[in-house]
């Protein structure tokens, strides 16, 4: 049996977090780009390996006992189906409107950190930016500053393996928050059963709702469809100025390319470039967080919003504790939001996750892909048979280099078709519950 990551190398269970690289003793993994499917995956360098197992403890990846992990971390098992453990859910903002207004959804985790950092509850935090010599590729990171937790403000729609940076963590003195998306925060919460140092020093779990994220194929896909070449950018951001934002290219002649995140470019982009792995994941909310943070994609919401807001799941009380001080201090505005309307936001992105998780999971199963990962899906059914194989066949189509030059309007079409259908069978699948 092995005692590595080897089973999940190239695979396409690995989740890119990186957690294997920042835990293991001897510097003997390391994430690199698959070029043909545009995403991380992790490398062993076999003569450094000890077969210690560190790695293969710590990989969300190889197994995750979610009822074990809310024991451990909630000290009880999960009470809600498509939320997890909770105290209470907010829709809150930055009150500062530079941040909330240059930020992805009301600048939260961004004020929060700040405050953290300033009232002394953390010494850095585990965060991500674009790098700078290589823009299009993200740069996980210790901030240590409220100008370094600045420079990594707004969503990266990229893969990101943000745990590397655990070896930081390890290595440097200080309590430290950590921010990542679900299988990020997974990642820190197995690494931290078996090693009693990163659990002692990570006193903050920040976690970012997540569908899925977008391989480097898509964002290949954008600059193609921008007219933009890969060596001409400067730099890229995914979101900011107001909500829901937009994507901004700068290229190094100092012309702008933009582009609105409700754009028929942009919603082709996000549906079709799925990592295969994210159709194997069940945690939309970061279930495994002390806050969990997302868009409150309500229809009375969207219609007035430009500043931005964020949907607020506190689910620790230290987590409550934090968004209690910060509202006190006046850093956050925080009214209390119905755990239904919560639901009801995320509603396909919900049914996408729990919902249709089952169907994905036989049909991969066709192609010799089998999750360890297999809880709280709900049911399975011929219309979510057939939502899977799209899902699937998305994910593998977006991998054809000759998907850019497929015109723009004609893909829009076929999701805008596909979403049209997606909601019918949604509200048949969570009548009574949304």
């Amino acid at each position: 049996m092995t005692s590595n990551v080897s089973s999940v190398l190239g695979s396409y269970l690995c989740t890119q977090c990186g957690t294997c690289v920042g835990v293991c003793p001897t510097s003997a993994i390391k994430m690199v780009v698959d070029e043909r499917r545009g995403v991380y995956v992790p490398k062993l360098i076999d003569d450094k390996c000890i077969h210690c197992g560190i790695c293969l403890d710590a990989c969300p990846s190889r197994s995750v006992d979610f009822s074990r992990l809310n024991l451990e971390i909630f000290s009880k098992d999960s009470e809600n189906v498509l939320l997890g453990n909770f105290i209470r859910c907010y829709l809150a903002h930055a009150t500062e409107r530079k941040i909330r207004y240059n930020s992805a959804s009301g600048g939260l985790v961004t004020s929060l950190l700040i405050f953290a950092l300033e009232q002394r509850l953390i010494d850095g935090a585990l965060v991500t930016r674009m790098k700078k010599d290589n823009p299009l590729e993200p740069e996980p990171f210790i901030a240590r500053t409220k100008e370094e937790i600045l420079e990594a403000s707004r969503s990266k729609y990229c893969p990101v393996p943000a745990n590397i940076a655990l070896k930081d963590v390890l290595r440097e003195e200080g309590k430290f928050a950590v921010v990542g998306l679900p299988c990020h925060i997974r990642g820190v919460r197995k690494a931290e059963t078996t090693n009693k140092k990163l659990k002692g020093k990570i006193v903050l779990h920040l976690g970012i709702f997540c569908s899925h994220t977008v391989n480097f194929k898509g964002t290949e896909f954008l600059l193609h469809k921008l007219g933009v070449k890969n060596e001409d950018v400067a730099k890229i951001t995914y979101r900011g100025e107001g909500w829901p934002g937009k994507v901004k290219v700068k290229l190094k002649n100092g012309s702008e390319k933009m582009l609105q995140l409700g754009d028929p470019l942009w919603v082709s982009l996000f549906f079709l470039f799925s990592p295969t792995c994210c159709l194997l994941c069940n945690d939309l909310t970061a279930e495994m967080a002390d806050i969990s943070f997302g868009d409150p994609w309500l229809p009375e919401i969207s219609a007035i919003e430009q500043e931005g807001k964020s949907i607020v799941i506190s689910r620790s009380s230290r987590g409550e504790a934090l968004l209690r001080a910060a509202s006190s201090d006046g850093v956050i505005e925080l009214s209390t939001m119905d755990p239904k309307d919560v639901i009801k936001s995320q509603r396909t992105f919900l049914h996408f996750k729990k919902v249709n998780l089952k169907s994905r999971f036989k049909l991969m199963k066709l192609f010799g892909i089998i999750s360890p990962r297999a809880k709280h899906d709900i049911k399975d059914s011929f219309h979510n048979r057939v939502l899977a194989s799209f899902f699937l066949a998305n994910s593998y189509v977006s991998q054809i280099p000759l998907m850019k030059y497929i015109p723009t309007k004609i893909l829009h079409r076929y999701v805008s078709n596909f979403y049209w259908l997606y909601g019918r069978i949604i509200k048949r699948d969570l009548v009574g519950i949304v």
